[in-house]
């Protein structure tokens, strides 16, 4: 009976594995150590039981794993433009046309037709994902502008997230075992990101409509907030700056110009103009309320801010321009299409003096 149970057991497995070879409801974008680019990927949502988004999200990649237009074979002479960070890049549940990176393309393509603009988002990546990216995918492409969404995937963060710890790999025996089953396995690799999926959940990541009215609230001590701020100046600013500074050096050796965007977000110290809701008490995670999550993430803000001015590139402060207005999240910091569409307003008036005057652009 055991050595029954075993070979079912194994016969199961070998069918699971070959059943995923042919078809993967689950297509997960890391495979072991390798991004996986989602190329030519087709995504549908259904978000009926959602207010804020579309009832249906159709979510499109193009042949190079991005959103927006494949590229064209005239690409070196038009302007060019890539969008990189992110879930709050990337609008994984926002319907095609709907992103910042979309309404941008459109304020841009008034001026200049043959502009071409395309989103690089990835979900959940943080800068230590850019940065691969930036190396595999970007530079060979070359485009003129790289625009860099960063911080709240990097809040607390001395590795790689879940999402892209396996874009720079450790080198222990046990990993480099996991390394190469997920990279020879489907059913490895699919059990794999399930286990990386749930481990970010558990952290506090992901997407859920967030009801401001009910939300439940979580009063925090100055003195637990000065500690907490403290312990992230002491342990995690400075990589991150280093991380920021090695992104934008590298564009400019590439010939790349680098464009930092800080990060906004739905808390802080104030209080919502459409709910009437205090956003300094809501407790946003498991961490916090807003106003030690919008103190946190305004360092690494601030951070980005000062990246930029000392590299002397562009710096567009999202986080300082976008109003904290409920109408513009369905989440704590997920764009509506009402929030892409303001953000990416932002954003454009943000780059036109560099269009105007490092790109020809005659007027914004």
């Amino acid at each position: 009976m055991g050595k029954r149970l075993g070979w079912s057991f194994v016969f199961g497995l070998i069918l699971a594995e070959l059943s995923l070879r042919v078809y993967n409801p689950l297509p997960f974008r890391l495979k072991g150590d390798r991004i996986v680019l989602p190329v030519r990927q087709v995504y549908q949502f259904d978000n009926r039981g959602t207010h804020k988004l579309d009832p249906i999200t159709r979510h499109t990649k193009n042949s190079l794993g991005f959103r927006g237009p494949d590229p064209p074979r005239d690409l070196e002479r038009r302007l060019t433009l890539l969008t990189i960070g992110g879930s709050t890049t990337e609008g994984l549940f926002l319907s095609d046309g709907k992103t910042w990176t979309d309404q941008l393309a459109r304020r841009l393509t008034r001026l200049v037709p043959d502009a071409w603009v395309n989103n690089a988002g990835l979900d959940g990546q943080s800068s230590y994902g850019h940065l691969v990216l930036l190396q595999s995918a970007v530079v060979p492409l070359k485009p003129k502008l790289a625009l860099f969404l960063v911080g709240t995937n990097d809040i607390g963060r001395e590795t790689a997230t879940t999402f892209d710890a396996a874009l720079a790999p450790s080198g222990s025996r046990l990993h480099a075992a996991e390394t190469f089953a997920a990279e020879h396995s489907e059913l490895a690799s699919l059990a794999q990101n399930l286990y990386r999926t749930g481990w970010t959940r558990h952290r506090g990541f992901g997407h859920s409509e967030v009801d401001l009215t009910t939300a439940p609230r979580l009063a925090l001590d100055d003195d637990v907030i000065a500690r907490t701020l403290q312990d992230h100046r002491a342990r995690y600013l400075e990589g991150y700056g280093e991380r920021l500074t090695t992104l934008v050096r590298l564009c400019r050796a590439n010939h790349i110009e680098p464009v930092l965007i800080t990060q906004p977000a739905l808390f802080g110290e104030t209080v919502d103009p459409v709910t009437l809701v205090d956003l300094s008490t809501v407790q946003v995670n498991g961490r916090g309320n807003g106003t030690l999550e919008w103190r946190l993430l305004e360092l690494y803000n601030e951070v980005t801010r000062r990246v930029g001015a000392s590299e002397r590139g562009v710096v567009i402060d999202l986080a300082r321009d976008l109003p904290k207005n409920s109408t513009f999240f369905y989440d704590y910091l997920h764009f509506t299409n009402e929030g892409s569409v303001a953000a990416g307003d932002i954003v454009f008036r943000g780059l036109c003096p560099s269009l105007v005057q490092r790109f020809g652009v005659a007027t914004c």
